[in-house]
């Protein structure tokens, strides 16, 4: 009996494999099946994320936390803004970061170039009488630098009058500003006022144009007694003193 009669199909190609090979040729192996599997862990959608998207939403979530946390009034909101603006003058990283959150959201920097409303133009009283120290809008050569208001020269203990009836919204400290008042004027105007000495009035209090809420002082870093005068309609800071009644 032959002894090859019983082979099967797999014994006789594994018997012509191993005698090509013994002669010398190739067999095509048939390609084994791999087992592609997504790799967990990393960012998600992210991982495919230029540099630039990631800066750009980086941007883009600093400076609404910032831009909510400016308009609230709880300790939360008050402390992330007061930690954001001692930080901001002073830190290439955090000026940086935040001119490329203006950017981004295309809003200009150059906060001069906000048109004057004629409606309450000459409305304001000046909280103090004095020269003009320190000017709104871009601080020095750098143009990340901002000054949202002005500096007005003054005396230690000289009465601090509220520019325009309103309700105070604020009274703390502030790391850049030292004491601080805050005032609502209504239809979206709003007011700071800083480096305060003693202040006169309390959060919640409706407040007469021209009453004394408080005195200048030396609270603020620059030891100067000079004050510190904002002014914002929805939020944003204008120039205060178109705002202002001319002196005589």
């Amino acid at each position: 009996m032959n002894p090859y009669e019983r082979w099967d199909d797999w014994e006789w190609e594994r018997a012509a494999q191993e005698l090509g090979r013994e002669r010398g040729y190739i067999f095509e192996q048939k390609p084994r099946k791999r087992n592609y599997s997504r790799k967990s862990g990393g960012f998600g959608p992210l991982e495919h994320w230029t540099n630039l998207q990631k800066k750009a939403a980086l941007a883009a979530v600093f400076f609404l936390l910032i831009f909510f946390a400016s308009r609230g009034e709880d300790m939360l909101s008050q402390g992330i803004y007061a930690v954001y603006q001692g930080t901001v003058q002073s830190s290439n990283y955090y000026n940086s970061l935040n001119g490329m959150a203006l950017q981004v959201l295309g809003m200009s920097r150059d906060m001069t170039s906000v048109p004057v409303d004629s409606s309450m133009q000459g409305k304001f009283i000046p909280p103090v009488s004095g020269k003009v120290m320190a000017a709104f809008g871009k601080s020095g050569g750098d143009q990340a630098s901002l000054h949202n208001g002005i500096d007005v020269a003054s005396a230690l203990g000289i009465p601090v009058v509220a520019p325009y009836q309103g309700v105070i919204t604020y009274v703390g400290e502030d790391p850049q500003l030292g004491r601080v008042v805050k005032l609502d004027f209504g239809n979206g105007w709003t007011g700071v006022l800083g480096n305060f000495g003693d202040i006169n009035v309390t959060e919640g209090q409706k407040v007469e144009t021209g009453q004394v809420i408080g005195t200048v002082g030396l609270s603020a870093p620059l030891k100067k007694t000079w004050l510190h005068i904002e002014l914002r309609k929805d939020g944003v800071p204008v120039d205060p003193l178109p705002y202002f009644i001319p002196a005589n």
